[in-house]
């Protein structure tokens, strides 16, 4: 996207997500997918419009205060459900491929 008002975020299942600034905020962009319509229509009870930038599709949601209501309760939510998972690992340590760290002695 060649918008200078557009700054990417990541990518969920493939669908570029990132958000353009408005002179009213800013909007949440969604690459159309099925997992992008998945996570539009999550955000939005209002109908999804589209937008066409740089060749590619994409839904609009307009980050209001429903939507970063509804980003925060699901924020918290996906973090619950990995924490109450009794065999996830929270943080996996990778020592042997730590730089720098000679395992064979003890800290001083």
């Amino acid at each position: 996207m060649q918008d200078q008002s557009y700054h990417p975020l990541g990518c969920l299942d493939g669908a570029k997500v990132g958000v353009r600034l408005t002179l009213a905020g800013q909007d949440i962009l969604i690459q159309q997918s099925e997992m992008g319509r998945n996570l539009a229509n999550l955000l939005t009870v209002a109908d999804v419009q589209f937008v066409q930038q740089a060749g590619t599709s994409y839904w609009r949601i307009p980050h209001d205060r429903e939507v970063d209501r509804l980003l925060m309760e699901l924020t918290d939510l996906f973090i619950s459900i990995r924490y109450a998972h009794p065999t996830l690992v929270q943080l996996e340590l990778v020592l042997s491929e730590a730089k720098g760290l000679d395992l064979d002695e003890p800290a001083s």
